[in-house]
């Protein structure tokens, strides 16, 4: 939660900024903070401090505090359990594996089935579906695509800016966009977004709570994983996004009925003749 106010500290009014860096200067004082203290901390009202929550992602003063101390919890938990070059493997594969599993607990335990049922019906009602990531996500789109064209579906993988701008221009009310990203702040696919709800596309966003993609995509499936991927390659987060991916495959198979199913029976005596 902290990196998040950090990250999203420039598109704060200056009265929220003055709340963000007062939170990002005394993490240890966040467990038993009160709405009234931290308005007077930060030399602002308490409005200001609600609409701050509001703007980083949380629903009221209460989500962000309970929010960071998970956050500071998790954190403290994945400190301790950082790999050090005199780690035995059994110990890496222990701790990069554990903290894999703590994140896609927190994942699971954030899933708003509301919002899945919104993108699976998308999903299944489309004439055409496209998956847009760029970077490490691009990764997860090509993987987006395999998984879903086995049920019958149209779809592609749009990996680079001019071939996701070119998918989001092409876009009509029979499409279903899917953008995947984890800081949610990529301009490209921000902007594609944007572009895909103006050509009526149904859009959706694998992508963090607070983020321009999550406020720009109509359906966004928040996925809160404190991984800092200015510094590693992400594992987590991409493990998280592939599960979310794995349930929208399946709740999508489940509304499109037998003929999905046909099809992905097909697809793997396919795969079964080859091998033959």
């Amino acid at each position: 939660m902290l990196d998040r106010i950090n990250q999203l500290r420039d598109r704060l009014s200056p009265a929220e900024m003055a709340v963000a860096d007062w939170l990002l200067a005394h993490p240890d004082r966040l467990g038993d903070l009160r709405l009234a203290t931290l308005a007077e901390n930060a030399g602002v009202s308490e409005p200001t401090v609600v609409r701050f929550c509001r703007s980083v992602g949380a629903t009221g003063f209460r989500d962000m505090r309970l929010r960071l101390a998970g956050y500071l919890a998790t954190r403290g938990e994945v400190l301790h359990a950082e790999v050090a070059a005199e780690d035995a493997t059994t110990t890496v594969a222990d701790k990069v594996i554990g903290a894999s599993i703590r994140e896609l607990r927190r994942v699971q335990q954030a899933v708003d089935g509301d919002r899945l049922d919104q993108a699976a019906d998308a999903l299944a009602q489309a004439s055409r579906i496209a998956f847009v990531g760029v970077g490490a996500s691009a990764s997860v789109a090509l993987d987006a695509q395999n998984k879903f064209f086995r049920l019958g579906l149209a779809c592609a993988a749009f990996c680079d800016e001019p071939s996701i701008r070119q998918a989001a221009a092409v876009s009509a009310a029979d499409t279903a966009f899917v953008a995947i990203s984890k800081t949610g702040e990529s301009s490209a696919v921000v902007s594609a977004v944007g572009d895909a709800v103006r050509a009526g596309a149904a859009t959706i966003a694998l992508t963090s709570p607070g983020s321009r993609l999550a406020q720009a995509a109509q359906t966004p499936l928040l996925i809160d994983v404190d991984e800092d991927t200015a510094l590693y390659t992400p594992m987590s987060s991409r493990l998280a996004q592939l599960a979310m991916l794995d349930v929208l495959q399946i709740c999508t198979a489940i509304r499109a009925g037998s003929a999905a199913l046909d099809y992905l029976d097909a697809s793997k005596a396919a795969l079964t003749r080859a091998k033959g």
